[in-house]
């Protein structure tokens, strides 16, 4: 469940990544579909064994709304907010949630409370496979 304080501005279409190649992946996928867009979300409590250095560094020139997983880690959270992370993702359970939204607001990111659904890149071949996703999810 996403509970987040501006989540009608993100985009519909959510993608795993956890290295540049299927950073550039997706950057492809999007130049092949003009008007598309994407959110990053990073693998499930990325940010607590990554860090926010790594997810920082991964996305920086995207352009695109990327969420570091802290899973239940509210520092780690706090840290990706103060290094200037657009976005976070925090368990439901965490009960620094709302400290970490007013956070989020003050630092001009998003909190989200749970992991989007997203497209995971995978397969025998992930880039027809990203395409697929894009073409039937559509960003309108």
């Amino acid at each position: 469940m996403i509970d987040n304080h501006d989540i009608f501005a993100l985009p519909r279409h959510f993608v795993v990544i956890s290295t540049p190649a299927e950073m550039e992946m997706v950057c492809t996928a999007l130049k092949a579909r003009p008007g598309s867009s994407c959110a990053l979300v990073s693998e499930p409590d990325a940010g607590c064994f990554m860090g926010v250095a790594w997810w920082k560094a991964l996305t920086a020139r995207t352009g695109m709304p990327a969420f570091l997983d802290c899973g239940m880690a509210a520092a780690r959270a706090a840290e990706g907010l103060r290094a200037g992370l657009g976005g976070v993702i925090v368990e439901p359970a965490c009960t620094q949630h709302d400290a970490l939204v007013r956070l989020a607001r003050m630092t001009g990111a998003t909190c989200l409370r749970g992991r989007p659904d997203a497209h995971v890149i995978a397969g025998p071949n992930p880039a027809d496979a990203l395409q697929r996703y894009l073409r039937s999810h559509p960003a309108g």
